[in-house]
C-alpha cells in the first residue's frame, strides 16, 4: 500500500514542478514581450499599462503580466503606482545624464579589455554584423537598429573575457536602450551612431585600449549632446 501513494505523492510533485516551469515560461516571454514595447515605444513613455487589457492583448494570463510588469519596474522602465497603474517610466535630460555617467567608466573598461583580448574571429564576426546596418539604415528600420545596437554592445561585452563586468553592463545597458529611441530620429543620426559603432571596432581591431576608449566615450556622449 506504500508504493502507490509514494508514487502518488512523486507524480503530485512532479506535476507542481511543471507547472512552475510553464508558469515561470510564460512570465519570461511576457517579460520580453512587453520589454520590446516599451523599448521600441509602441508603449511609449507615458503611457499607462493595464494588466487585464495586456492580458487580452498579448495572450497571456493575468499572472505571467503581473510578474513581468514587476520585472519591469526593476529594470526602471516602469513605475507601478498603488491604486492608479502601471506608468511606462518617462525620460528626462537628467536622467539621461546619469544613465551615461553610469555607463561610461563600465563601457570604457569593455573596450579596453577587448581591445587587448579579443580574438580575429570575434572581431571578424563583429565587423560583419556592424555591416547589416547599412541596409537597416536605408530602410529607415528602428526595430532592426536598436538590435544591431544590442547586439553590438553584447559583442564587445564578450570580447573582453571579463563575465561580471559584461552582466553589469548588460543591465545598464537594458535600462538605457529607450534612450536610443528618444533623441536618435532620422537617418542622419543612425549614420552618426553608425559611424561611432564602427570607430570604435576599429580600434578594438587594431588593439589600441586608449584610442577604444575615446571611440566609446564620444559615442556615449552622444546620447547627453543630441
Amino acid at each position: 500500500m506504500l508504493e502507490p501513494t509514494l508514487a502518488g505523492k512523486r507524480r503530485r510533485k512532479d506535476a507542481k514542478s511543471s507547472a512552475r516551469t510553464v508558469s515561470g515560461s510564460l512570465a519570461d516571454d511576457a517579460y520580453r514581450l512587453l520589454k520590446w514595447k516599451i523599448l521600441s515605444m509602441e508603449l511609449g513613455p507615458g503611457s499607462f499599462l493595464n494588466e487585464q487589457e495586456l492580458a487580452a492583448t498579448t495572450g497571456f494570463g493575468r499572472t505571467p503580466i503581473h510578474q513581468a510588469l514587476h520585472r519591469l519596474k526593476y529594470d526602471g522602465l516602469v513605475d507601478i503606482r498603488p491604486r492608479k497603474g502601471v506608468l511606462v517610466r518617462t525620460w528626462s535630460p537628467t536622467d539621461i545624464r546619469h544613465l551615461v555617467e553610469a555607463r561610461r567608466p563600465l563601457e570604457e573598461a569593455v573596450v579596453r579589455l577587448a581591445a587587448d583580448r579579443a580574438t580575429d574571429a570575434e572581431i571578424e564576426a563583429t565587423r560583419a554584423l556592424l555591416a547589416t546596418g547599412r541596409g537597416l539604415i536605408a530602410a529607415s528600420d528602428r526595430d532592426g537598429l536598436l538590435r544591431l545596437d544590442q547586439e553590438f554592445h553584447r559583442a564587445l561585452a564578450r570580447m573582453s573575457r571579463n563575465p561580471v563586468l559584461a552582466e553589469v553592463v548588460e543591465s545598464l545597458h537594458q535600462r538605457s536602450t529607450l534612450l536610443w529611441f528618444i533623441p536618435i530620429a532620422d537617418r542622419t543620426e543612425y549614420q552618426a551612431v553608425q559611424a561611432q559603432h564602427e570607430a570604435i571596432l576599429k580600434a578594438v581591431a587594431e588593439h589600441r585600449p586608449d584610442n577604444a576608449v575615446v571611440a566609446m566615450r564620444a559615442h556615449l556622449e552622444g546620447f547627453v549632446n543630441a
